[in-house]
């Protein structure tokens, strides 16, 4: 009686699993994936309007799905009968993985080395800076022991890494020396996942003229009961007695999902590796909000608003310190899909970015003391996008249009302490209320040819640029002004499976750059490595940058290998030369530079990363990134070009997963290849090891402690700039405990 039972259930459970539907859905979105190829033996079609297919079900078998926009997946027999019994396979999208690109992700995937995890310590990181720096790939430009690090990637700064979050905002410095990169005003604690494409090849969401860093808040879902969420973290550090502290609280049902967040930071000055006191004190603090109402099944409109604040920070390489940063940002957002129909979304955007910001030399230990200065500066920041997807058949593409604007205004005060002009103010107009508009129309196809995947996209950009309120001695050594420039930005790249774990892509990019409001309109600041002070040229050439890329990924159940190789020619590239004919404003610089196009510079190098599964338990992982750059008009190397960075991780999975021990090993090579035009002087090379560790007490409480620089290196960056008034670079901080507290409700 039990055999035959248990044959019953048997050739019932065939029959359960023989030829059902399965409907495959976006992961986000949990919308239908139309036109979707299946693969599985013989059987074999593509997903209807409703992302259905229908399959029979055959033991020992591999299914095979692939869609343009998801890439190719293959599931396990125990996988498909998961399937078959829920109905359901949800997929994300996966089109940005054939791009040059690597996703720093806060959400573990079943593509683990893929991707590089976003703890609970670095959701508490309050510049999101540092946070990047971590990876081998991004250096930093450090004028500040903790705080305000602008990202450099392939030896690429600055306006030429197009910096946004969700889709198109964004902000600009109001510093003239970038005290508040765009990137220190990303709420990172709200960060989902962050897509760094390298090269010129993603111009959807602005002129990615070298690359593109697009930081991506959590995916706002929805529930069918009503319910809150929260979670809250805390961390310490001892060096530099560094409090760290982030919390998020919300609500979701079937119709919306909300959250109030926020996060309090502050440090003092650290101790480097020779026990010497670095000024690093900073206080930081951010408050937001971000929301999402379900308007029906095809509509949904998203807002979010945040401020950023911050006072008191030490930039030691810098004339003045930060004295006050208040920024806020807004944005509303707005898609709506479409069924049985070859247009699939429209998505409409528009945020808007305003910043404040104040510094002064006033707590400068300065002897003598010559002059008090102090600048108040503002830039406004507004933006608006509209993008329609199609779906078609075999092929898919992305069109629309964005519009974006920057302003900048500020005054510089100088009040005379010494000398014969002691007891007078004067006042210097440094941004001379510059504006720049930028109208473009943009483009992205994807398709399919033999199982190899193009991407071809192009940007069509109006750059328009005026200052309204020019300066004297600016108009002296400019004639120029406003300026129209129309810049066009493409890309084409193919990435094609050589077998189930080998795949190869090659991509070539031409993109165009108008000058920035720094490169044009800056007035007697000195802004970049050297002290001498800058003016800006409203006459220059956009660069132009045609860029090759080839990257090769084979990859395995236990290991994975990236290889990325580029090379960059760079016509009209901006940089600055002495101008002997302009005398500078302040008696500490030693004169003049403007910016300029140079005819001729390159970039090339490689990126390799490593990930494998020594044991079920155990892991490791490489990285090497290096940059050689060339100014080939005065044969010289170009400036801040970092050296080859090496790290390597070592970890176990243990106590069931919950306890996760790692050692990070760093080898920086020494930096020989020096701008000596720029001021720029050679680094020595330095191993630094860290350790930490994790605890996953529950689903809702985990720990995570560790010690930094272990053997208390004393050690710089190349990115890192002087003290101000001396040749020292800034260290970086010695030997530190650090430990974080996280809760998860």
């Amino acid at each position: 009686m039990k055999h035959i039972l248990l044959t019953c259930f048997i050739l019932l459970g065939i029959q359960v699993y023989s030829q059902k539907s399965i409907q495959l859905l976006d992961l986000e979105t949990e919308h239908p994936i139309a036109l979707a190829h299946f693969l599985y033996q013989n059987q074999k079609g593509n997903t209807n309007a409703n992302g259905e297919f229908t399959i029979e079900y055959i033991e020992g078998e591999k299914l095979y799905l692939s869609h343009v926009n998801y890439g190719k997946i293959s599931f396990t027999n125990s996988e498909i009968k998961t399937a078959l019994q829920s109905g359901k396979i949800y997929m994300s999208k996966t089109y940005v993985s054939l791009l040059p690109t690597t996703i720093i992700a806060r959400k573990r995937t079943a593509k683990e080395s893929e991707t590089m995890q976003i703890s609970s310590s670095d959701k508490l990181s309050h510049d999101a800076g540092e946070f990047l720096s971590q990876s081998g790939l991004i250096g930093g430009i450090r004028k500040s022991g903790s705080y305000g690090f602008d990202p450099v990637m392939r030896g690429f700064k600055y306006d030429q890494l197009n910096i946004v979050m969700d889709n198109g905002m964004s902000a600009t410095a109001a510093c003239p020396n970038r005290m508040d990169p765009p990137i220190s005003q990303v709420p990172l604690n709200m960060v989902d996942r962050v897509e760094i494409t390298k090269g010129p090849h993603s111009l959807r969401y602005g002129n990615s003229f070298a690359g593109s860093i697009h930081f991506k808040s959590s995916t706002n879902g929805f529930a069918d009961k009503a319910s809150a969420f929260g979670r809250a973290s805390g961390s310490y550090e001892s060096n530099g007695e560094i409090f760290r502290t982030e919390a998020l609280a919300g609500a979701k049902g079937k119709f919306y999902n909300f959250g109030v967040f926020g996060a309090y930071s502050e440090g003092s000055d650290y101790e480097d590796g020779n026990g010497d006191k670095v000024a690093s004190g900073f206080n930081r603090r951010n408050i937001g909000l971000a929301a999402n109402f379900k308007l029906s099944n095809s509509q949904n409109i998203q807002a979010s608003a945040n401020s950023n604040y911050a006072e008191d920070v030490d930039f030691p390489a810098l004339n003045m310190d930060l004295r006050e940063d208040d920024t806020k940002m807004i944005s509303v957002g707005h898609k709506i899909t479409f069924k049985n129909s070859a247009l699939a979304s429209i998505s409409t955007s528009a945020n808007a970015s305003f910043v404040d910001h104040e510094m002064d030399n006033l707590t400068k230990n300065l002897n003598p003391r010559k002059v008090n200065a102090i600048t108040k500066a503002e830039t406004k920041n507004y933006a608006f996008r509209s993008e329609a997807a199609f779906q078609f058949k075999e092929s898919s593409l992305f069109a629309g249009i964005d519009y974006k604007s920057e302003e900048a205004d500020g005054t510089r005060s100088r009040e005379m302490l010494m000398g014969p002009m002691a007891g007078e103010t004067a006042y210097d107009n440094i941004w001379q209320d510059s504006k720049i508009e930028k109208l473009g129309v943009f483009g992205e196809y994807h398709f399919s040819v033999n199982e190899t995947h193009f991407i071809a996209s192009s940007r069509l950009e109006h750059n328009s640029a005026e200052s309204k309120d020019e300066a004297e001695n600016f108009v002296i050594t400019n004639s120029k002004d406003p300026s129209d420039e129309m810049n066009f930005s493409f890309s084409i790249g193919a990435s094609k499976n050589l077998s189930e774990n080998l795949r190869m892509g090659i991509w070539f990019g031409r993109a165009e750059r108008s000058g920035s409001l720094t490169e044009r309109f800056i007035n007697h600041i000195p802004v970049d490595v050297d002290p001498y002070e800058r003016i800006g040229n409203p006459d220059l050439d956009p660069e132009i940058n045609y860029q090759l890329d080839y990257n090769i990924n084979w990859k395995t159940k236990y290991f994975s290998l990236d290889i990325n190789l580029f090379n960059s020619w760079l016509r009209d590239y901006i940089s600055s030369e002495i101008r002997s004919d302009v005398d500078p404003l302040m008696a500490s610089a030693p004169g003049i530079k403007q910016f300029t196009n140079i005819d001729k510079a390159v970039m090339r190098g490689f990126e390799i990363g490593f990930n494998q599964s020594i044991t079920n338990n155990l892991y490791h992982r490489l990285n090497l990134a290096y940059t050689y750059g060339k100014n080939k008009e005065i044969n010289q190397p170009l400036p801040e070009i970092p050296p080859l960075d090496i790290r390597y991780s070592l970890g176990a999975h243990l106590c069931k997963q919950k306890f996760t021990p790692e050692l990070m090993l760093r080898y920086a090579a020494k930096q020989g290849r020096i701008a000596e035009n720029y001021g720029e002087t050679e680094t020595p090379d330095f191993t630094v090891l860290d350790f930490k560790a994790s605890y996953l007490f529950s689903d809702h409480f985990q720990i995570i402690g560790g010690i930094r620089n272990l053997f208390d290196e004393a050690y710089y960056e190349h990115l890192s700039r002087s003290v101000k008034g001396s040749n020292q670079a800034i260290y970086a901080p010695g030997r530190s405990f650090h430990l974080t507290l996280s809760l998860n409700l």
